[in-house]
């Protein structure tokens, strides 16, 4: 092909139309870009002209690709991932990593990971730049989308095509309780732990973070799932004060292990498992489809991963680490 018969287009309108491609709409797309509506479509229009075909018809419900739009977001995302990948490369032909590496965790998993990792990357890459990011597992999905995050964690699978979910932390949940105030007539398991028959929860006072946050989604699923209706006394998006609540005896919770080792260690908190059944939940790291992992982000992401096994053993949580064979397999929502 002759120079001049390429057309002139840059990465910049086919990330666009990336974009639009997989919002499966103009507003959900310049939402995602954080730009202005009318500019998206005027850039639509413009790569339209440029390539001589329809690449996007609109409908009530938003947009649909032809098949020349199907071709073009293929190319696309090879296109956009292959020019961050070398840009990423060519930056450290010097062997320096010059990449900022942003993570967002939930708070449970930010009291687990957030110092051990800072100082991992810290003594071992001191070369990348680490910003960690603690928040709701519904905003570091949205964070991720519009790229505001290179990695995330979140306790939610979402039917989202533009992010990829691989299991990342299986974890047993737990009715934690002030040391002095556990329910009246538990038996022991084995291993010591007292347990409660998740039909007995609707008796206790707890309390849990809102309903838009993921770890109470996990606990309200469980709960219809038996047909349960949970006695839910106090509403608090904050870890530190629902552990100081339940410390206090003012009311039960639901949390791994993790996110209460020290109160554990320390006698002011107690755990009962939850049996009849088990009440389970897993991590998941959540990575952006179109934005290859180049050598930073995978150090970061190998090294959440080994401090993730490390803790599960040295404080035998009830929790488990995928093998890397089946977490680098992404999960379908």
């Amino acid at each position: 092909m002759m120079m001049r018969d390429l057309p002139s287009l840059d990465l910049r309108q086919l990330y666009y139309f990336l974009t639009v491609a997989e919002q499966g709409s103009i507003s959900g797309a310049a939402s995602a870009l954080e730009i202005a509506q009318p500019s998206l479509s005027a850039n639509l229009g413009r790569l339209e002209r440029k390539l001589q075909v329809q690449l996007v018809i609109r409908t009530s419900k938003g947009i649909r690709l032809t098949q020349a739009g199907r071709l073009l977001s293929e190319h696309s995302r090879r296109i956009v991932g292959a020019a961050a990948q070398a840009i990423d490369e060519i930056r450290q032909t010097d062997g320096e990593t010059r990449d900022t590496v942003s993570i967002g965790l939930p708070p449970s998993l930010g009291l687990l990971l957030s110092v051990p990792l800072a100082e991992t990357i810290q003594n071992e890459c001191p070369h990348i730049r680490l910003r960690i990011t603690e928040a709701m597992s519904g905003d570091i999905l949205e964070w991720m989308v519009s790229e505001r995050l290179d990695l995330g964690c979140a306790y939610e699978v979402h039917d989202s095509l533009p992010l990829s979910f691989h299991p990342l932390l299986t974890e047993q949940l737990f009715l934690v309780t002030a040391s002095d105030n556990l329910p009246p007539g538990l038996e022991r398991d084995a291993a010591g732990i007292p347990v409660i028959s998740a039909a007995a929860l609707p008796s206790l006072p707890l309390a849990l973070p809102g309903a838009s946050h993921g770890a109470r989604k996990v606990v309200e699923r469980f709960a219809r799932s038996r047909g349960l209706q949970l006695n839910v006394v106090l509403e608090i998006d904050s870890l530190p004060q629902i552990v100081t609540m339940t410390a206090r005896a003012s009311a039960y919770t639901i949390l791994p292990h993790a996110a209460v080792i020290d109160e554990v260690a320390a006698g002011t908190l107690s755990l009962v498992r939850i049996v009849e059944p088990s009440m389970i939940r897993t991590a998941y790291l959540v990575r952006k489809r179109t934005r290859p992992a180049g050598p930073a982000i995978s150090s970061v992401e190998q090294a959440v991963k080994m401090i993730l096994r490390e803790m599960v053993d040295r404080f035998q949580l009830e929790a488990a680490v995928p093998s890397a064979a089946s977490s680098d397999q992404p999960v379908s929502p």
